[in-house]
């Protein structure tokens, strides 16, 4: 499969995936990809993951900017990078890039409002990684010209770690590196809050009023300057891939999510029951749809699965009257709850952790009026939307059985280096959570690249076209191989944290792992005509017959090869997943069955439901993926 089917295969859309430059001048690399500055590094070490400038409209949605002209000039040991772009009809912008092989890297953006442009940021983000900085120390410059000592965050901070910044100072991996802004007051937050792989220094700042207007005719001027010295730390390493089993770990517990819309047709109730699947999250809206209650009863009675319900009370409403209400609609419809978590649908938003809260009813008094409606299901304390609404609203464990929150990958960026860096993001969230959680039980909602709903603006982005955008619900990587690899990553990342139950997808609707909303779709359609599942229905299917069996941890994969083993019996079963941008050898271990997943076999595989059980394996220890391929092995041991 080549072209044009082979994007659609993997990404789920013909769209081409975003154009990278590589820029070297010496020591110093950068890549370009017409809306970032990505990967910025000295002698192979990363210290910057980036360099952004975007401009967000009043539900932080981030504003496709139209190109109008870029250039590109190296001359000896210098790199010059222009580009001009308009937002709207209402700014026109020059950014200039300028990179030194003697380790500077200076870029200037000029933005002009043609009218008055309202807007909640317009200008640079600086992104910092992960590794080598998390927890390091680093010095901070105030506008007056003050320095303070101070450190990233280990525990991922659930407000702002560093305000007012003129210019930080800091050490990457043995590299000395220095960053000045002007034109505009910064600060940073913890972007693995949103399970971003990275700190982020921006402006403008949250205690400005929002949303701001650049009035006609002004000019907002920002410039960035980084200076890094240093030969940096050998970071090579040599190993081979190895098995060893987890002494306490568990894999955890495979579910699906419904709310209304999303519910399988009872024609398609028998293609879920095949995945294995044992636990539904349902939601149930602020209005109560006794119609969906009803159909959730059916697929939930029809597959003898368990039910969580999730319950947004409307705002004005009293909590226990309403829970109990709720109770009885949903025992009416056969709806026997071993777990519930109740919140007011103003906690569907986003507050700051100094607040100001919502008025009216909190977390903890619906809690309290759902352990009296429900009493003999366990009582959930969390969030329903993301680690960062939780981070921000703490429940208090002793008061709840369960914690829980969700992830998307899309809140700030959409293309797909982003989306899988979310993953580097993951084990650090989930060891935050845990920790709040204290000895209670641990439970993702839904893990998707989609966004669920929106915390931050009034509601998740349109997108008909089906491209990559941020804070989007519907995103066409759902249908591709991609989602299948994104869902091994984040199943990999839960190795060293106990997560009880994780949903990573839905029957139908944006999250969907069955073809049954067709006429939307294309043109999946037309290179899939005879689709019945999406890619990632083998990867749920597989992963809930590993649901709480002992979990193998494996270690000395290659880079960007994420893997999720369990052992049952006599039997060893093991997924690999691609995530890297080229292809990759992986050497499996000795006597597996394997089937590889991938452009090749897409077609057969989005066909055949029972793809897993019908398809021919091969026997090869070595097995070339290409990028988000998802390779699956079985290991039988003859002693048992």
């Amino acid at each position: 499969m080549r072209g044009e089917l082979a994007r659609i295969a993997v990404y789920g859309t013909s769209e081409d995936p975003a154009a990278i430059r590589t820029v070297c001048q010496g020591d110093l690399s950068l890549q370009l990809d017409g809306h970032s500055i990505r990967c910025v590094s000295w002698r192979g070490i990363e210290i910057l993951r980036g360099i952004s400038w975007p401009v967000r409209d009043e539900s932080w949605r981030t504003l496709s900017p139209r190109i109008l002209s870029e250039k590109l000039h190296e001359n000896g040991d210098l790199a010059r990078y222009e580009q001009e772009f308009a937002i709207d009809d209402g700014l026109t912008c020059g950014l200039v890039v300028v990179a030194e092989a003697r380790g500077v890297v200076t870029a200037v953006l000029k933005m002009i409002a043609l009218r008055d442009f309202d807007t909640n940021r317009a200008g640079f983000t600086v992104l910092h990684p992960l590794a080598g900085v998390a927890g390091e120390q680093f010095v901070l410059r105030h506008s007056d010209g003050s320095e303070e000592g101070m450190k990233f965050p280990k525990v991922i901070a659930p407000g702002q770690p560093a305000r007012d910044i003129a210019g930080l100072r800091h050490v990457v991996e043995g590299i000395d590196v220095d960053i000045a802004f002007s034109g505009e007051v910064f600060e940073m937050e913890d972007q693995r809050n949103w399970t971003d792989a990275s700190f982020k220094t921006y402006c403008r700042p949250l205690v400005h009023p929002f949303t701001y207007t650049i009035k006609a005719g002004e000019t907002v001027s920002q410039t960035i300057r980084i200076s890094v010295r240093g030969n940096g730390k050998d970071l090579s390493t040599t190993a081979q891939t190895q098995l060893r089993m987890d002494a306490d770990g568990r894999f955890p517990r495979i579910a699906l999510a419904v709310e209304r819309g999303w519910q399988p047709t009872v024609e398609y109730f028998d293609l879920i029951r095949k995945t294995g699947v044992k636990s539904f999250q349902l939601r149930i809206g602020p209005d109560i749809d006794e119609a969906f209650c009803r159909s959730a009863g059916e697929l939930v009675q029809s597959i003898d699965a368990e039910a969580d319900i999730e319950i947004v009370l409307p705002q004005g409403v009293e909590p226990e009257t309403t829970l109990k209400d709720v109770a009885r609609r949903t025992a009416e419809a056969g709806l026997v709850p071993q777990r519930v978590i109740a919140l007011p649908e103003a906690y569907l938003k986003s507050h700051q952790p100094s607040g100001p809260w919502p008025d009216g009813p909190t977390p903890a008094d619906c809690a309290t009026a759902a352990r009296s409606a429900f009493p003999d299901a366990l009582i959930g304390g969390g969030v329903l939307t993301n680690f960062t609404e939780l981070n921000r609203c703490r429940p208090d464990p002793a008061s709840c059985d369960f914690i829980t929150h969700g992830t998307t990958a899309i809140v700030h960026a959409a293309d797909d280096r982003s989306v899988i860096e979310t993953i580097e993001a993951l084990p650090q969230v989930l060891e935050s959570a845990s920790g709040l959680a204290a000895d209670k039980p641990y439970r993702l909602g839904l893990v998707s690249i989609g966004m669920r709903s929106n915390p931050y603006g009034n509601d998740v982005a349109e997108n008909p076209e089906q491209t990559r955008r941020a804070m989007a619900m519907y995103d066409p990587r759902q249908r591709g191989l991609f989602a299948a690899a994104f869902a091994v990553g984040a199943l990999a990342s839960m190795k060293n944290v106990a997560v009880d139950f994780v949903a990573l997808g839905a029957p139908r609707g944006p999250f969907a792992i069955t073809a049954q909303d067709q006429a939307v779709q294309r043109p999946y359609f037309d290179a899939a005509p005879d689709a019945v599942v999406y890619p990632i229905y083998h990867v749920v299917r597989a992963t809930a017959a590993m649901s709480g069996r002992p979990r193998i941890l494996i270690a000395g994969l290659p880079t960007g090869i994420a893997a999720v083993a369990t052992r049952e019996e006599s039997i060893t079963n093991l997924i690999f997943a691609n995530l890297g941008d080229g292809p990759t050898t992986v050497e499996l271990p000795l006597g597996c069955e394997v089937l590889t997943l991938n452009t090749a076999s897409f077609r057969d595989a989005v066909a055949d439901p029972d793809w897993l059980e019908n398809a021919r394996p091969c026997h090869d220890g070595i097995v070339t993926m290409d990028p988000f391929a998802v390779v699956f092995a079985r290991r039988r041991h003859a002693n048992g």
